[in-house]
């Protein structure tokens, strides 16, 4: 893997940590663990180490020692190296949902997107727009705001900042960018249904690089492996430099 790569996964490692209200360790990696939001899955992981040996079996009982010491009821594992190509099929097997994640640093100059349209938001205006689009999915009250808590408590772990288009005086697209003060990482990228193909999520991404290409020496997205946006960010100078993957098995009902 590439450095671009390495400090991208760094970066979000030490994301896990800061946000993270207990770690537990074990063999072969940490659980970083929240369990004052046990329905988001985002915030209880347990994340393998970098350049571990072991099988899914392995990982599995190590995970869910530690998540049982808090009554958490589903499993989630990061793996961030090549490990991940070893079990993957074990985990599939075993029932486990796999999402490979593109890691994209960017990398080159892209054609000039028109961003006059882009603002930088404070939080409190995109929660309607979270919760909206969270009650079309999810039918459970408590599982909506502990994903809206959990969305702004990312800042307690690094500063963030949200940036956002409107289209008719309603917010259309938006996206977050972390800082740790030297790296930046765009995320959360949407475009509400009604005002896709307009444009509008590529010019809150170039917004949201301008801003943090101002104030950064490096910048990532990560875009899920097996769909489109990551083709619109190459667009837009990011490149691929490598692959993350998250294993998770959802408590049965």
């Amino acid at each position: 893997m590439s450095e671009a790569f390495d400090r991208a996964v760094a970066f979000q490692r030490e994301f896990e940590r800061r946000r993270a209200e207990t770690a537990i360790r074990s063999t072969h990696g940490t659980a970083y663990l929240s369990p004052t939001l046990p329905k988001v899955y985002d915030r209880n992981v347990f994340l393998v180490d970098l350049g571990a040996k072991a099988s899914a079996e392995e990982l599995v009982a190590e995970a869910a020692w530690a998540f049982l010491m808090h009554d958490l009821a589903h499993r989630k594992i990061a793996i961030d190296d090549e490990l991940a190509t070893a079990v993957d099929a074990e985990f599939r097997d075993a029932g486990w949902q796999v999402e490979k994640l593109v890691v994209m640093p960017h990398a080159r100059p892209a054609t000039p997107v028109e961003t006059s349209a882009v603002e930088e938001v404070a939080a409190d205006v995109l929660v309607p727009v979270w919760e909206s689009r969270m009650r079309r999915d999810i039918a459970d009250a408590e599982t909506i705001a502990q994903l809206i808590e959990a969305q702004r408590g990312r800042a307690d772990a690094l500063d963030v900042r949200y940036f956002a288009t409107r289209f008719g005086g309603r917010i259309a697209s938006y996206c977050e960018l972390f800082s740790d003060g030297r790296t930046g990482q765009i995320e959360s990228v949407m475009t509400e249904e009604e005002f896709r193909n307009r444009g509008l999520g590529t010019a809150v991404v170039a917004g949201a690089l301008a801003a943090s290409r101002a104030v950064h020496d490096f910048t990532f997205i990560v875009a899920d492996a097996n769909d489109w946006p990551k083709e619109l960010y190459r667009k837009l100078g990011f490149e691929p430099a490598g692959t993350v993957h998250r294993f998770l098995l959802r408590p049965e009902n």
